[in-house]
């Protein structure tokens, strides 16, 4: 059985379960709630569930006494070499976080390359492809999203621990908790945010043992999330924060460098049909700035704005040539074409160019 049909499986319950959850996550919260499945483990000297209480997922642990403190910071150093927040760190960087070799897997899988496989030694070589060809099955789950909430998770998991036995503060807890809390922003729900967490702990679990030890880990952590998302105390009916403004198609850790060489002014407008609604790009122009700067003069449309749609300036906002890309990299090919160019797709699903009409270019911007 492929180690993913589980994970679909669940996912398709998931699906069919849904429901409106109607509770808020505060932002004091959410962090917390992040790193459910690492407060379902047991950490020597930290306060039970039992003594915790009703907010046991929502609060930052304790230690009942300064007996318990310290066995909390020996468990923390003997095991993971955590002493203060420098450690803490690097452990996190060097040993928790995954996501980033999803990058360069995709970037592989998506031939845009990070790196030269040339830089590798054969037996480098050899342990890379045979990660990504088993990272590779959960693409499709998990999308651009990669192995984002393991790295989520894993590291507020940490953080939580750490600022329990004082090994950090809570002014820095929470600075650093701030960063993948604004990662976090690539999920929508709890459902989406277990489910990448499940495939990020199978590749986990298979990179430091194999794939007898991912299976078993992704069975523990089903088990786990299906827990947090039937506990009130945890993640059941609570609302994922919505980012404030516009809800973008895509969020910020989803987007990829895809403009590497790209030295022109990268400023461009595009319609919120193609950001917001995540429609393709059907026609597109290049027309000269008025001044020198920043402004590309790439404008972007789904060719299904009406000009009543259009003469609403909220419905048009300022993005970089790489956003827009991320959105459809069927536009690379065309962005060093010369001012006065426009392209509309066909039928065919490809771009074809035509003169630009100064009229239309008028009407539309």
């Amino acid at each position: 059985m492929p180690l993913t049909d589980p994970i679909l499986e669940f996912q398709r319950a998931r699906a069919a379960a849904a429901f409106q959850p109607p509770v808020l996550c505060s932002s004091k919260a959410f962090p917390l709630l992040l790193a459910g499945v690492p407060a379902l483990r047991k950490t020597p000297g930290l306060a039970t569930m039992e003594d915790a209480g009703e907010e046991y997922f929502t609060s930052i642990p304790f230690c009942l006494s300064k007996e318990d403190q310290q066995a909390a910071r020996t468990h923390l150093s003997e095991v993971f070499g955590i002493t203060d927040k420098d450690s803490l760190v690097a452990f996190c960087q060097n040993t928790v976080h995954i996501h980033r070799e999803y990058l360069d897997f995709e970037s592989f899988w998506e031939d845009r390359p990070n790196f030269s496989l040339d830089e590798l030694t054969s037996q480098a070589l050899s342990g890379f492809q045979r990660l990504s060809d088993f990272a590779r099955q959960f693409q499709p789950i998990v999308g651009r999203r990669g192995f984002l909430a393991w790295d989520i998770s894993e590291t507020l998991g940490y953080l939580r621990s750490a600022c329990a036995c004082e090994i950090i503060s809570m002014e820095e807890y929470q600075e650093l908790s701030q960063y993948w809390v604004e990662q976090a922003a690539a999920f929508h729900s709890w459902d989406e945010y277990a489910v990448d967490l499940v495939c990020g702990a199978a590749y986990w679990a298979f990179r430091i043992g194999g794939e007898q030890d991912a299976i078993s880990y992704r069975d523990l952590n089903l088990r786990l999330v299906r827990d947090l998302l039937g506990s009130k105390q945890a993640w059941c009916g609570r609302m994922w924060p919505r980012p404030a403004g516009k809800a973008y198609k895509l969020s910020e850790p989803e987007m990829r460098p895809l403009l590497k060489n790209w030295d022109g002014p990268a400023a461009c407008l595009a319609t919120d049909e193609i950001t917001v609604s995540g429609k393709p790009v059907g026609y597109c122009y290049r027309e000269k700035p008025e001044r020198e700067g920043q402004d590309s003069g790439w404008r972007f449309f789904a060719a299904v704005e009406s000009e009543e749609y259009l003469s609403d300036p909220t419905h048009i906002g300022v993005h970089s040539l790489n956003t827009l890309c991320n959105y459809d990299p069927d536009l690379i090919p065309l962005l060093t074409a010369p001012y006065g160019s426009a392209f509309a797709r066909g039928e065919d699903g490809a771009f074809h160019y035509e003169p630009l009409n100064p009229q239309d270019s008028d009407q539309k911007g």
